[in-house]
Parts: structure tokens; sequence; C-alpha cells
């Protein structure tokens, strides 16, 4: 898991059941479904509005995300054609 990290709660925004059964009751989520405490990482009707629900439980909203930097020489190797091959794509008219 990343550094920045947080685990999906029913109290977000974009935390969404496809049953429709989440109830709240005071501060606690209740499903209707399960009659029991609404609990996004073992439930498998749970959806993020945005489609960043990980399967491991952990929203990707709050993940940060690495950058590489790929050379375009480090990751394609020039490719050689065959002569005959050449000459038929010369010779071909575009459409």
């Amino acid at each position: 898991m990343s550094v920045g990290s947080k685990k999906c709660f029913p109290d977000c925004e974009l935390f969404r059941c496809e049953q429709r059964t989440l109830v709240f009751r005071g501060k606690t989520s209740y499903c209707r479904f399960a009659d029991d405490e609404c609990i996004p990482q073992s439930c498998k009707y749970t959806k993020c509005v945005k489609g960043r629900f990980l399967p491991n439980g952990t929203c990707g909203l709050n993940m940060k995300t690495r950058e590489l930097d790929i050379r375009p020489d480090e990751c394609v190797d020039p490719m050689e054609i065959p002569s005959n091959l050449a000459q038929k794509m010369k010779n071909r008219r575009p459409y």
C-alpha cells in the first residue's frame, strides 16, 4: 500500500451500494441487505462513482501516482524490414 492510501468508507460522497440498501443510523452505516454494519472491504456490492475503489478496499483517489520517464530509444528497438516487403510497399498505391 502507498503511504497516502486510505480505506474506503461508506460516508464518502462517491460511495454507492449497488443493492441500494445503505442506511445511516446515527454515525454508523447499516446495510439492510445483510442486516449488519456496512463494511466496504468485504462487500461485493460496493461501488465508487469515479471507479477508484480498489480490490483490497483502498480508495484510489488518495493514492499517489508514480511517474516514469521512458526514452524512446530505450523502449523500442528499430525493426528491420525485409527488402522484398519494402519493395512491395513502394509499389502499392494508397487507397
